[in-house]
């Protein structure tokens, strides 16, 4: 019988929430002892372009990971995936070979953005309705601190000169989440096994490497260079066979039947426009920080403090916010971003002035939209979703939000690059970096009026729906 005990249900979450601990500080600390990693192995020079393609195999395995959880379940998918992040986070650790270490490096990621979904999934298949959103909020809460500590472990294990230790250690989460997971979760296979779009894997991955290739080295190359051109061409002509070939697929790998509901399309939407601002926070800001405030990189580096904390504390309650009463899902959703508006709209004023403590606030403010978006966002459109179709549906939130990120970078790697370059000096660099902000908050603004104007009636419309029919 394919049900949980409660006992199950709460060790199968443990390991969740160790998966993606796991998830979070191997993210943070490949980001932040990567580069030594590379000087030692003689290339220091290669950290961009490996950063690039390890996000790109991330971003490419998410949608996919979603559909091989639809066909071999959840159980699989995290012993499959978990093994190989295993196994490949240990050999980046302990053989110091640069073309060992990309190899490992592609392989890790895959398989990491493979099985990130998982946690979202069975949050809703092994937990009661009432207790959904206390649980995302909480998986919300794990990703923060996982973040931290990736970031701050690392540095400090990297000081000591425990480099192996340093890319290691968040094997010792990984390898009890697998554990949890698998010795607790029934088989969740699903009965005709796995069928999968081999067609759809290979437009996919020419689509979304060819666009982000591009618009990652438009801004460095020139967006009128042949190979950039080239690459645009190839990947929206990609993305159109991928479109046509998919209605058609007898087993589709993204099911465009799920764009066929406008409240899922609203949703992913609303979850674009709620963390496009990541980047102008999380790149441009310590930059701001540094060059305009003439702060140190120590300084920059604690501005993240105060949103930590806020990811910490508040979720869980949030989620047990939004659980009490349908309409506090689009209230969540509007207040994400508001707190993005509020924080992005006031640091466009950034001058030499500003106060560190009140641009610390402002990031803080931040933590308050991705707590709210996070115990919303992914369960709402999971009440959406078919069963058939909850693991694609439900990567398609974290391909979402991959996809915001990359687009962001370009978009405000465009604004600040144009804008540096006609202003010399601290002022250009302060007009560009003003801009980014301004442009986050722009989409936020379109992200509230989505929710506000258009979700909330769908919602409304849907809940007084399953009223009559009761």
């Amino acid at each position: 019988m394919n049900t949980v005990t409660k006992e199950q249900s709460h060790k199968i979450m443990l390991g969740c929430y160790f998966v993606m601990f796991t998830i979070a500080a191997y993210g943070l600390s490949l980001a932040t002892i990567q580069q030594p990693m590379l000087n030692a192995m003689g290339g220091g020079s290669y950290f961009s372009l490996i950063t690039l393609i390890a996000a790109i195999c991330m971003t490419i395995m998410t949608p996919i990971g979603g559909r091989l959880i639809d066909g071999l379940g959840n159980r699989k998918v995290t012993l499959y995936g978990g093994v190989i992040s295993l196994v490949t986070g240990l050999i980046m650790a302990f053989i110091p070979n640069l073309w060992i270490f990309l190899i490992a490096r592609i392989l890790f990621s895959m398989a990491q953005g493979a099985i990130s979904s998982v946690p979202y999934i069975l949050a809703r298949e092994v937990n009661p309705v009432e207790d959904q959103n206390k649980i995302f909020g909480m998986l919300a809460t794990i990703l923060a601190v996982g973040s931290f500590v990736g970031s701050w472990l690392a540095g400090n294990l990297m000081q000591y000169g425990l480099m192996w230790a340093a890319v290691a250690f968040p094997c010792l989460t990984l390898i009890p989440g697998i554990w949890l997971i698998v010795k607790n979760m029934y088989n969740d296979a699903h009965e005709g096994g796995l069928k999968m779009d081999w067609l759809g894997v290979v437009l996919l991955v020419v689509c979304l490497s060819t666009l982000l290739l591009s618009m990652n080295f438009g801004t460095k190359m020139g967006w009128y260079n042949g190979w950039i051109l080239a690459g645009f061409l190839v990947g929206f002509s990609s993305l159109l066979a991928l479109i046509a070939w998919e209605n058609k697929a007898g087993t589709p790998l993204i099911p465009m039947t799920l764009f066929r509901s406008k409240e899922y399309v609203l949703l992913l939407g609303i979850t674009f426009a709620g963390v496009f601002y990541m980047i102008a926070i999380n790149s441009y800001l310590p930059m701001a920080v540094q060059t305009i405030l003439e702060a140190g990189s120590s300084t920059s580096g604690v501005l993240q403090l105060p949103k930590t904390i806020v990811m910490v504390l508040v979720p869980t309650v949030l989620g047990v916010w939004v659980g009490k009463k349908k309409s506090h899902t689009w209230m969540a959703l509007a207040l994400s971003c508001v707190f993005v508006i509020i924080p992005c709209g006031l640091l466009v004023f950034m001058g030499v002035r500003m106060p560190v403590w009140f641009i610390m606030l402002m990031v803080g403010l931040t933590g308050l939209s991705d707590a709210l978006r996070s115990v919303s966002a992914t369960p709402a459109a999971q009440e959406i979703l078919n069963p058939a179709d909850l693991g694609i549906g439900t990567s398609m939130i974290g391909f979402t939000i991959t996809l915001a990120n990359s687009i962001a970078a370009t978009v405000d790697g465009i604004a600040y690059d144009s804008l540096s370059a006609s202003i010399p000096g601290i002022v250009g660099m302060s007009h560009g970096i003003d801009t980014t902000f301004l442009i986050s908050a722009g989409v936020g603004v379109i992200g509230l009026l989505l929710t506000v104007l258009f979700f909330r009636p769908m919602l409304r419309k849907r809940a007084q729906k399953s009223d009559t029919t009761k």
